[in-house]
């Protein structure tokens, strides 16, 4: 196994649902996200579910940032190569640990508004990185089966369970996280700052699938 400690990835695998202090109320929220396009509305009401699922969840705050910028990406021999949708940037130094998430609202090469599903999935998937790290207080949040399945038990608790990909399975390799900022001895500023290097398509390290 490479990059993810054997204990965090088991525990992760092994865990297939999210522990919740009560169920949260948030439906309006999810489906309000599937009608709005705009980046401060999005942020609003993201923010909004965010703080519902912390609450229901117990865990610390997690700042969201929406930048009406497009999909940072690059490009090979004139086509599209790497693109990232998010990522999920965690403060270890803090007490509580905090966390925050930073989507992109433009699509990379069009700069097209990035659709309403596409976009709660990912809020969705970096939230559960949350989890991970501050409920669950794993050392490393890899992409494994557990995970994907952790992610469809929060969609379906919000009853937009049709937003989330099907089951798929990861190996250790491929289960490495790629969208998960972990900085050390460092501040985290508002809004998250930029990972450190490009970080590679997920396409293949979110959702394992190729996406219009």
């Amino acid at each position: 196994m490479t990059g993810v400690p054997r204990s965090a990835y088991e525990r992760s695998k092994g865990l297939e649902t999210v522990t919740w202090r009560h169920v949260p109320v948030g439906r309006g929220l999810a489906l309000t996200l599937l009608e709005q396009g705009a980046a401060a509305a999005r942020q609003q009401t993201g923010q909004g579910l965010l703080d519902v699922l912390d609450e229901a969840a117990g865990l610390p705050p997690c700042k969201l940032t929406v930048a009406d910028r497009p999909q940072r990406h690059r490009t090979r021999e004139g086509r599209l190569a790497l693109k990232t949708y998010g990522y999920y940037r965690i403060a270890w130094e803090s007490v509580p640990r905090r966390g925050s998430i930073r989507i992109y609202n433009l699509t990379a090469i069009r700069q097209q508004v990035l659709a309403p599903k596409v976009f709660l999935e990912t809020l969705l998937h970096e939230w559960a990185h949350h989890y991970d790290f501050t409920g669950l207080e794993l050392d490393r949040s890899p992409h494994t089966s557990g995970f994907y399945a952790r992610i469809r038990d929060l969609a379906q608790t919000l009853g937009v369970g049709f937003v989330t990909p099907p089951n798929h399975e990861l190996t250790p390799a491929r289960a490495v996280p790629d969208d998960v900022v972990t900085p050390t001895l460092d501040r985290l500023k508002p809004g998250g700052v930029a990972p450190p290097q490009w970080i590679r398509d997920q396409v293949m390290g979110l959702f394992g699938r190729t996406r219009g």
